[in-house]
């Protein structure tokens, strides 16, 4: 059985990339393929939560970001610039991938309640479960302000980052922490993702 059974899915997490995953990244972020399929790519990444209010933030939605998905936006970031980005080989491409190799992240957004007393951006935890429990091995988190010319913080990126072989082809629930209370759980099935 082992890793064939892997190739028949249409979508499944990579973990050893090709130079034609590389292309097909790129060939994603670019023209002839229209912003619609774009969008509609994005969308199996993202699952949205709108869980209720906790202290004074809640989460509004959680999103995967696989070393495909990070290539994907890489690229349309380089498509933004109308660059030469993977235009002359893969190596500038393969250059760019390096930080992340091994790696998904888990992006969680807060959403904050102006009309509670905002002291920061929260301390939250993560962890996902299946057949073995995960903890991040990196966790990073950062204010998002509104409000133009007085900035206001309206809610939080955190970004959890987990060992891409560990989470491997299967049905995981990410849950997040505050404390020692459950504030949000998704289920995401990462065999349907690249």
């Amino acid at each position: 059985m082992g890793h064939h059974a892997l190739i028949i899915l249409p979508f499944a997490l990579i973990l050893q990339f090709k130079p034609a995953d590389m292309e097909r990244a790129l060939t994603l972020a670019r023209w002839p393929t229209s912003d619609a399929e774009r969008a509609r790519f994005h969308q199996r990444y993202q699952f949205t939560v709108n869980g209720r209010t906790f202290e004074y933030f809640a989460v509004q939605r959680i999103e995967v970001i696989t070393e495909f998905r990070r290539l994907v936006l890489i690229a349309q970031e380089h498509v933004r610039m109308n660059d030469l980005f993977g235009r002359g080989g893969l190596r500038d491409v393969e250059e760019a991938m390096a930080p992340g190799r091994g790696r998904l992240s888990i992006v969680i957004h807060l959403t904050f309640d102006p009309a509670k007393y905002i002291t920061g951006v929260p301390e939250v935890k993560l962890a996902m479960d299946g057949s073995t429990m995960l903890l991040p091995t990196d966790l990073t988190s950062a204010g998002v302000y509104g409000g133009g010319d007085q900035p206001v913080l309206i809610g939080a990126r955190v970004e959890a980052v987990f060992d891409a072989p560990s989470v491997g082809q299967e049905m995981r629930r990410v849950s997040v922490y505050r404390e020692m209370n459950e504030i949000a759980r998704v289920p995401i099935e990462f065999a349907k993702l690249e």
